[in-house]
C-alpha cells in the first residue's frame, strides 16, 4: 500500500511539474525572445522544458513520498500538498530569477514604447509599381534574440522630388544602444541595407519628436553603400497603442 502511495504522489506531482513548466516557459520564452520559426519556440517548450518538468516533479514527489510517515488519506494528502507545494515553489523561484535576468522591454510613464519611422528611397534604387510585403520589407535588429520585422504602411507610401517615402512601426523589444533598421528590396542586388539607429536604451520623452535623417553606409554583406544608393531613415518613439 505505501510503494502505490508513493508511485501516485510521484505521479501527481510530475504532471504538476510538467503544466507549471509549459506555463511558465510559454511567457519567459516570449521574453526571451525565442525564435518561432519552425516552431522552435513550441518544440522546446514541448520536447524539453515540459519533459524537464515532468522529471523534477516526479523526483520531488518521490522523494517527499519517501520520507513522509503519516498514515490514511490525511498522511498522503499532507505529503502531497508538501510535494506540490515544494514543485510550486521551485517553479515559481526560478521563474523569479529569469525574469529579472531577461532584458525587458523599455518603457515609459509605465507604457510599451514603439519606433515610428519614414524610409527615405532614392531614385536610384528601383520599386516595382505596387510594392508589397515581398518587395519591399524591413526589420528592426538589436541582437539574435531581437530581430523582428518591422510593419511597413504600404497604403501611405509617397514619392516627393523622385524620391520614395515609406512610413513604418517596429516594437521595441529590449533595452539596448546597438540597434539597426535592415532595409530590403527584392530585384535590387545587393541592396539590403543597415542604418545604424542614434537611440538610447532606455528611451526618453526628449526621443518623441522626429530625429534627423541617417543615411545607411553598410550593406548586408558589409560592403560599403555608394552614396547615390544609400537609404535614408527619420524617427521617433511613441507609445504604443
Amino acid at each position: 500500500m505505501r510503494a502505490l502511495r508513493v508511485i501516485v504522489i510521484a505521479f501527481f506531482t510530475a504532471i504538476a511539474g510538467a503544466v507549471l513548466s509549459v506555463v511558465a516557459s510559454l511567457y519567459l520564452t516570449e521574453l526571451y525572445h525565442v525564435s518561432d520559426f519552425e516552431g522552435g519556440r513550441g518544440m522546446l517548450i514541448l520536447f524539453a522544458l515540459a519533459p524537464l518538468g515532468l522529471i523534477v516533479g516526479f523526483i520531488i514527489g518521490l522523494v517527499v513520498a519517501l520520507r513522509s510517515r503519516g498514515t490514511g488519506f490525511s498522511g498522503f494528502a499532507k505529503a502531497q500538498g508538501i510535494a506540490l507545494g515544494i514543485a510550486i515553489g521551485l517553479a515559481a523561484g526560478v521563474s523569479g530569477v529569469l525574469y529579472l535576468a531577461a532584458d525587458h522591454p523599455p518603457k515609459l510613464d509605465g507604457k510599451s514604447l514603439a519606433l515610428e519611422f519614414e524610409l527615405k528611397i532614392p531614385p536610384t534604387l528601383k520599386l516595382p509599381a505596387q510594392p508589397s510585403e515581398q518587395t519591399l520589407h524591413a526589420s528592426l535588429y538589436a541582437n539574435n534574440r531581437d530581430n523582428r520585422n518591422a510593419l511597413l504602411d504600404y497604403d501611405k507610401i509617397a514619392t516627393r522630388d523622385g524620391y520614395v517615402f515609406v512610413p513604418g512601426k517596429a516594437s521595441l523589444l529590449s533595452q539596448t544602444f546597438n540597434r539597426d533598421l535592415f532595409v530590403s528590396i527584392e530585384g535590387e542586388g545587393g541592396a539590403g541595407q543597415f542604418i545604424k539607429l542614434k537611440l538610447r536604451a532606455k528611451p526618453r520623452q526628449e526621443d518623441e519628436p522626429w530625429s534627423d535623417w541617417i543615411t545607411a553606409t553598410e550593406r548586408a554583406d558589409l560592403s560599403p553603400v555608394p552614396e547615390p544608393e544609400r537609404i535614408a531613415v527619420r524617427y521617433r518613439v511613441q507609445p504604443e497603442q
